[in-house]
């Protein structure tokens, strides 16, 4: 009887470490996530400083897809933050109505068709819609993109006149243009 809850004992100890090391495993890839995020956030914010909206609106509006994680990162970091003389307002994506009602729009990865239904539904017009997967294909005017570890970002210039902004050529000399 003892060996019998001796046993028990031990698969309860080896559940339990097998648990806590999946939760350090999901707390770890959170916090890269969060890190990539937040570097995300930052270079979006410096987006706002090369690109020209011609809206006359009062807030300037960043609306991020799907990702409940980037949302609240990119939210944390750049909601007190103005731009062009006006507060950020972040907003969450849930239809092409809102993409078209952003100065930005973010879509991090996730589902690419949504992403292509959203982007080919909304009005671009004055709208820099931003991926995280290479995207440019599908109508992103930058997408976020890793090489040799680094995070850096492709730009089309022709995209971005699309939708009726004018973007520095600083900006297009920093990222990889397509």
């Amino acid at each position: 009887m003892d060996m019998k809850v001796f046993k028990n004992f031990k698969i309860k100890i080896l559940t339990m470490a097998a648990i806590f090391m999946a939760f350090a495993g999901l707390s770890q890839a959170f916090g890269q996530e969060s890190s990539i995020y937040r570097l995300q956030s930052l270079f979006l914010y410096n987006f706002t400083k090369h690109v020209k909206w011609e809206n006359e609106s009062s807030a300037f509006t960043i609306g991020i897809y799907g990702s409940p994680n980037a949302f609240a990162e990119i939210k944390s970091n750049l909601e007190s933050k103005m731009v062009w003389g006006k507060n950020i307002n972040i907003i969450q994506i849930n239809t092409a109505a809102d993409v078209s009602n952003c100065n930005i729009a973010y879509m991090p990865k996730s589902n690419k068709k949504k992403i292509q239904e959203l982007m080919s539904s909304a009005n671009l017009s004055n709208t820099l819609v931003v991926t995280e997967d290479d995207m440019m294909d599908d109508g992103a005017a930058i997408s976020f993109v890793f090489q040799q570890s680094n995070m850096k970002f492709k730009i089309s210039k022709a995209k971005i006149e699309q939708s009726g902004l004018k973007v520095s050529s600083s900006l297009l000399s920093m990222g990889i243009a397509v």
